[in-house]
């Protein structure tokens, strides 16, 4: 299958500084992104400090970078098949869920490694969604000619937003073992409100023609 993105009709073009629905989709993406690289540095840790095992915290790290390997093309060939727009909210929900029962299983005292490896790479595997559908849904959000800018934003956001949160997973375990998965879960709450204030479709303007099974999709993608 192949996916073919219209531009939206001709007409007065907004600036995309002005553009509601990119903004909302740019901006809650940066906060989701921050978010999720300061748990992702703060999982080792977490493990560190239960276990005081090394080679469990660097389970633990790999875990939750592993999906990053595995889905990238599988996960291309599924956001195109699915409403992304869904598919994004249903992402930031269950990533929330996960790092709220992290949180949760921490005051209780009841957390496990096999808990923070699940919920690691649950996490990872819905952030490759969630990017991937995020950055196909930009050409239906931002006006003709405006595509090229839009896309360069999204990578300076996602560099920057991983600068970010890559110190900043450090800094708040310092504070408490809890408070980058408390971070996290907010990021997630912030970008599912972001995505729900979008008007426009997703794939409003996509014209989609199959090919060929998901298979030789992913094998083209190789």
């Amino acid at each position: 299958m192949t996916t073919v993105a219209k531009s939206p009709p001709d007409g007065p073009v907004t600036p995309l500084h002005r553009n509601r629905d990119f903004m909302l989709l740019w901006s809650g993406s940066a906060v989701s992104i921050v978010g999720s690289t300061a748990s992702t540095v703060a999982y080792p840790l977490l493990v560190l400090a239960l276990t005081g095992s090394a080679s469990d915290a660097g389970i633990a790290g790999f875990f939750a970078l592993l999906p990053t390997l595995l889905f990238q093309l599988p996960a291309g060939a599924l956001v195109d098949r699915w409403n992304r727009k869904r598919l994004m909210i249903w992402c930031d929900v269950l990533r929330c869920v996960g790092a709220a029962s992290i949180v949760a299983a921490l005051a209780l005292g009841e957390l496990r490694l096999a808990h923070i490896l699940l919920v690691g790479f649950a996490e990872g595997t819905l952030s490759v969604f969630y990017g991937l559908a995020a950055h196909a849904a930009v050409p239906n959000v931002v006006g003709p000619g405006q595509l090229r800018q839009a896309l360069s934003r999204n990578e300076a956001r996602g560099r920057a937003a991983t600068m970010l949160g890559t110190p900043l997973g450090g800094i708040l375990f310092g504070v408490g073992r809890s408070v980058p998965f408390l971070l996290d879960a907010v990021s997630y709450l912030a970008a599912l409100v972001s995505l729900l204030l979008v008007r426009k479709d997703f794939e409003a303007e996509r014209t989609t023609r199959r090919t060929g099974g998901m298979a030789s999709q992913v094998w083209e993608g190789l």
